[in-house]
């Protein structure tokens, strides 16, 4: 198995990918709140890449069967039922709905990773699941870090390195790392005994924190928290049947 890394969502479209199983992460926020969203029973989650195609769907389905979600640049967009908040996909509130989410690099990356042979939608909540789940597959790996506005972000990179350090170790054989994943396991090493604080003195946690969602942070720093393994198949995340 090789495992390679992509450090944004643009960097993605540069990849090799038709043969590999890609991995979206986007810690802060928008992978932690399709996972969370998708444990508590939403019956599927739809990224889409802009709010006025988020809003254009939302017309195509039942009256309350449906919620819009999801922020830019931190900030729930207006008229959505749900911002970008893991902590706002409860199960009181989404079980049994659609969701059609939008944000500002987590949608980006999944779309840019959608002509791989599976997609699957990570962040720490979920980690040892899909860990686990590419070490049964065995077939080379993508990981896709979103990044920040097209630029490199702390949280994501050392969510991938942990998962470049826990495929390592489940590999009886060794595994190929590409020069990236090299560089994300060693940020992982330096990390790995405080993530809650790593994600803290990010720059996109400092961000939220300035906006009052510091609370986020704590819920994205929750390591297996929601051992579900998504998959971002035909436009659509779901927990599906292998």
């Amino acid at each position: 198995m090789r495992v390679d890394v992509a450090f944004t969502a643009d960097e993605v479209q540069y990849k090799d990918k038709g043969d590999k199983i890609g991995v979206v992460i986007d810690v802060l926020r928008a992978t932690s709140s399709a996972i969370m969203a998708l444990k508590n029973g939403c019956s599927s989650f739809i990224p889409i890449t802009t709010i006025e195609g988020a809003r254009e769907l939302a017309e195509k389905f039942e009256s309350g069967k449906v919620l819009l979600g999801g922020a830019k640049r931190g900030v729930k967009v207006q008229g959505f039922d749900l911002g970008n908040s893991p902590n706002d996909y409860m199960e009181e509130m989404v079980k049994g709905k659609d969701i059609i989410f939008t944000s500002s690099n987590g949608t980006k990356a999944m779309h840019e990773l959608k002509s791989a042979r599976e997609v699957l939608v990570a962040s720490f909540l979920n980690v040892s699941a899909v860990c686990d789940e590419l070490l049964s597959l065995n077939n080379d790996v993508l990981i896709a870090c979103s990044g920040d506005f097209g630029v490199f972000s702390l949280g994501d990179a050392v969510c991938a390195g942990m998962m470049v350090d826990r495929l390592s170790e489940g590999l009886s054989g060794g595994l190929e790392k590409s020069d990236a994943a090299t560089v994300t396991q060693m940020l992982y090493g330096v990390h790995k005994g405080d993530i809650r604080g790593m994600l803290l003195r990010s720059e996109w946690g400092q961000h939220l924190i300035r906006l009052g969602l510091g609370r986020d942070i704590d819920t994205c720093a929750e390591i297996d928290s929601a051992p579900v393994v998504p998959r971002f198949k035909d436009g659509v995340v779901r927990i599906y049947a292998r």
